[in-house]
């Protein structure tokens, strides 16, 4: 059955997969297609995976199964109330129960998956297993196996090269990738329901800042996908505030009414809404903060080391993160996370609004934290790599200077730059980390 035109069928057999990739007996006897966004797992990564499968499922028989798979635990997601409520709202109005329909990195043993499908290869079975990458296009190293399955990429970050036997690959370095996983639904028979085209439109607004272009985001592309998208979406005649975002004064956001259901009047409405709801990360702890939007890589320097780097992205500018919790506190935090995850530098990028002084209005900017592991990376490998850094003309890096909190960041073994180059998103720092690892 052909699913073009129809999201809510879709959603709607979205709550049997879980149960089907965990049936091992059953695996392997008919194709399969896995969607799997990047590890960050924000909210174009989420919206791009389950997005994809939908259009891939409308383009292909019903005796091959398409699966999105949210590349992160099913408790992270308390920590994405952004994801949380515009997925809750769009999976409840198109006839499912919520987030719990969806398949999450941990519901599943992928390796299980994979492995059932290699062993059905070996014996000249019909079935056959393909892994779509979206918003990232190779796999990160702890999914390193996948290499062999992935079949089609669809992607706006910078090409790695890598999976280059994939039959499709479409990357191109525009402001959201659900526009290009947009064009594909927009190719269908018919255009989506009101729910889909809101679900499309959300990312774009959120990672092209609403298109202000200071932020340097956006493109021609995702303007058009936009201006499709807005007559398309059914908005309610005005804010019912069933979701209250932080308040101006920085109480903690709440979220409230059953469902946790989203309406809002426009665009406009929609994107402070998310904003808000994805910035409220005050009640958030350091390591909730650092596991909050992460990405891992591997990066090979110039005298064969491999680094493991990790990159976490943090909607709370450094000043105010350093005064709730301390110098210590955040070295400590780091380096239980650097443990944890087997890296050898760790960075951390804060950006959002802060006042320069008091009384002074608010501006957008960003800062680094660089951390490094004590045991594997030497005093002289740590100076090198932070000459490289700072003089990275992607970043251009300050040192940090706070008044009250100077002599704490002086001790410490961690290194905090404000980064003036403000249109430098995590885009555009991990390049400028691999190649400074690169050159060393």
């Amino acid at each position: 059955m052909k699913l073009a035109g129809n999201f809510s069928a879709f959603v709607k057999a979205l709550a049997g997969n879980t149960a089907r990739l965990n049936d091992v007996g059953a695996l392997g006897s008919s194709n399969l297609t896995l969607v799997l966004g990047n590890e960050s797992a924000d909210l174009d990564s989420m919206v791009s995976s389950l997005t994809l499968a939908y259009a891939l499922s409308a383009q292909k028989s019903s005796s091959n199964n398409v699966v999105p798979i949210m590349n992160a635990n099913r408790s992270d997601m308390t920590l994405r109330q952004d994801c949380q409520v515009l997925l809750q709202t769009t999976l409840v109005a198109e006839g499912g129960k919520g987030i719990e329909d969806l398949t999450f990195i941990d519901d599943i043993d992928l390796r299980t998956v994979i492995n059932k499908y290699t062993v059905a290869d070996s014996e000249d079975s019909k079935s056959s297993l393909d892994v779509w990458l979206v918003d990232h296009n190779a796999p990160s190293s702890r999914q390193s196996f996948l290499d062999p399955y992935v079949r089609g990429i669809v992607d706006h970050h910078l090409d790695e090269g890598k999976c280059q036997g994939a039959a499709w690959r479409e990357i191109e370095t525009i402001g959201s990738c659900t526009t290009l996983v947009a064009a594909k639904i927009r190719a269908l028979d018919s255009p989506p329901d009101p729910a889909l085209a809101r679900l499309l439109l959300a990312p774009i607004l959120l990672d092209t800042a609403n298109f202000n272009p200071a932020s340097q985001r956006a493109t021609a592309k995702d303007k058009e996908c936009y201006n499709w998208l807005v007559p398309l979406v059914k908005w309610a005649p005005h804010s019912t505030e069933s979701v209250s975002a932080e308040s101006n004064n920085g109480s903690d956001m709440e979220i409230s009414g059953e469902g946790q259901l989203l309406q809002v009047s426009s665009a406009q409405e929609l994107y402070k809404t998310l904003d808000k709801l994805k910035g409220s990360v005050k009640h958030l702890s350091s390591a909730d903060l650092l596991r909050k939007d992460y990405k891992q890589w591997q990066v090979t320097d110039g005298v064969g080391k491999v680094w493991t780097v990790g990159i976490s992205s943090i909607t709370y500018r450094i000043q105010k993160w350093l005064k709730r919790d301390g110098v210590a506190e955040i070295e400590s935090a780091l380096q239980k996370w650097i443990a944890s995850q087997g890296l050898d530098v760790a960075l951390v990028m804060t950006h959002g609004k802060a006042r320069p002084q008091k009384g002074q209005p608010k501006v957008y900017g960003r800062d680094l934290t660089v951390a490094f592991s004590q045991p594997t990376v030497s005093g002289l490998q740590e100076s090198l790599l932070i000459d490289l850094l700072s003089a990275s003309e992607a970043l251009e890096l300050q040192p940090l200077r706070i008044g009250d909190l100077q002599s704490d960041i002086d001790r410490s073994r961690l290194c905090f730059f404000v980064q003036t180059r403000l249109a430098s998103s995590r885009k555009q720092v991990f390049p400028a980390v691999k190649h400074a690892i690169e050159s060393m």
